[in-house]
């Protein structure tokens, strides 16, 4: 029986600072709704909390989901704590997906319900960005100290391991903290549905908003040209900065190059990034980087700053290129677009990034959220200490067993809601969270397993889980270099 089974008939609220209706809805929101839309099919009660739009409902039911819309921007805050304590007594568990500023739902739940913060990107330097002083000293203090003390103790997921770190080194959690990535978009296809370009194409799908920095790309363009005449940039995405960045390019003379579609649908997306040969993200910093992600699915590389979030999303030599965080980025597209020139180096390129995508997907992130929230209503309703609570080590063990199905049923009784393993045949891969090697070689000893490959896992062995990234074809690298 899976986690998400286990969960079934519990009530779980999901708090979020939109819904995937709302207008300004992104990544975010798709997290947390293709993983809501999960728990519900499993047979949680599951009840998303998020503010109200123009146009909007304040109560609706979708795909299972209830869903309660109350308060605006910032009076979401007031009207979710509101909610909680009207339904003190209504939730097992409260999923809190912190947006810079967190719900504080500890403060209004009892204690033995099971209260999770979800992290996507660390907030910090970009309240700066988004509002004057003293909002931006308030924002600060409420994602850093504040949260840090009403959250202490309670387990921390993140999306990646750049956020991980950024939880421990800028906000200074000591909390448990746990890795449940991104998966692929939910309607993607493993096969192009279109033809990909003869001639070098970008596509870049972004919102519009000043972090994105996606200026950098149009003031590329120039540079790009004088190498590839036909070059042609297809820009998806919407928002403040919009007007702006086609005065950019107005200005820099890369109009007829350069195609703005604003908004589009999932399918015409999908279109755009079959049809280029690159994608390119030039964000300061993102939680994981979905648009990478969705890029591979269609077999499109992606080029990037070595930047928090990015360097996660982006296995060099595998489904695209780093870029030096001070790098041009001309010339780091230069050298992607080089690499990609043949025919055969963009087939085999395709190859590797739909392989790299199809290691993520929203049923496994679902999966991996459910045992965190599993494992802290155990924790709860036990009074329990959580083994192995916050340390950021984790281990991979490899090996063979001669009783393979009472080694299996061992895996399942001893090891920890949030592990993970896999089994083919005989063989077992194990990932065991929060221990050492040394920890690791007893829990092993505890499963009667005399002879295992013990190593400590890298970020993007947290990122995939049990899945072994060598089952793949992610050894055999396409032409090019790290620019």
């Amino acid at each position: 029986m899976t986690a998400l089974d286990r969960l079934a008939r519990t009530d779980i609220a999901f708090l979020n600072w939109r819904d995937p209706a709302h207008p300004d809805a992104g990544g975010a929101e798709a997290y947390c709704w293709e993983i809501a839309r999960r728990f519900a099919a499993a047979g949680a009660r599951l009840t998303l909390v998020s503010s109200r739009y123009p146009g909007s409902r304040a109560r609706e039911c979708r795909d299972g989901i209830r869903i309660v819309r109350s308060g605006g921007t910032f009076g979401v805050y007031a009207a979710t704590a509101a909610h909680l304590l009207r339904n003190r007594h209504g939730y097992d568990a409260v999923v809190d997906f912190q947006n810079g500023i967190p719900f504080f739902s500890p403060l209004f739940t009892p204690r033995w319900t099971a209260d999770i913060c979800v992290i996507h990107h660390v907030h910090q330097q970009q309240f700066d960005t988004r509002f004057r002083w003293p909002v931006n000293s308030v924002g600060r203090l409420l994602e850093k100290q504040v949260s840090r003390r009403v959250y202490r103790g309670r387990p921390v997921v993140v999306v990646s391991p750049s956020t991980r770190e950024g939880a421990r080194r800028e906000l200074g959690f000591g909390n448990p903290i746990h890795i449940v990535p991104n998966g692929r978009p939910a309607t993607g296809s493993t096969a192009p549905v279109g033809r990909r370009s003869a001639t070098p194409a970008l596509t870049v799908v972004s919102r519009l908003v000043p972090q994105k920095r996606v200026d950098l790309v149009l003031r590329a363009v120039p540079a790009l040209l004088r190498r590839h005449p036909e070059l042609r940039v297809d820009l998806c995405g919407d928002g403040p900065e919009a007007d702006r960045l086609r005065k950019t390019a107005a200005e820099l003379g890369v109009g007829s190059a350069v195609v703005f579609h604003g908004r589009v649908s999932e399918t015409r997306k999908q279109e755009l990034f079959a049809h280029a040969w690159l994608t390119v993200v030039p964000s300061v910093a993102e939680g994981w980087g979905l648009a990478v992600i969705e890029a591979n699915t269609m077999g499109t590389p992606a080029l990037a700053f070595d930047v928090p979030g990015l360097r996660d999303a982006i296995r060099p030599g595998v489904n695209g290129w780093l870029l030096a965080p001070d790098g041009n980025l001309a010339d780091g597209v230069c050298t992607a677009l080089d690499a990609l020139s043949a025919p055969k180096a963009r087939q085999l390129t395709a190859q590797r990034c739909r392989a790299w995508a199809a290691a993520f997907s929203w049923d496994d992130s679902a999966e991996r959220l459910a045992r965190v929230v599993l494992e802290d209503l155990q924790r709860t309703h036990r009074h329990r200490r959580s083994r192995r609570s916050a340390s950021d080590l984790s281990v991979i063990t490899r090996f063979s067993s001669d009783d393979p199905d009472t080694t299996e049923r061992a895996v399942r009784r001893s090891l920890r809601q949030t592990d993970a393993w896999r089994r083919e045949g005989d063989a077992f891969r194990l990932l065991l969270h929060g221990c050492d090697e040394v920890r690791a070689l007893n829990a092993l000893h505890r499963l009667d397993v005399a002879e295992a490959d013990v190593a400590l896992a890298d970020g993007h062995d947290v990122l995939l889980g049990a899945t072994d990234p060598d089952d793949g074809p992610f050894d055999d690298r396409p032409p090019g270099r790290r620019p």
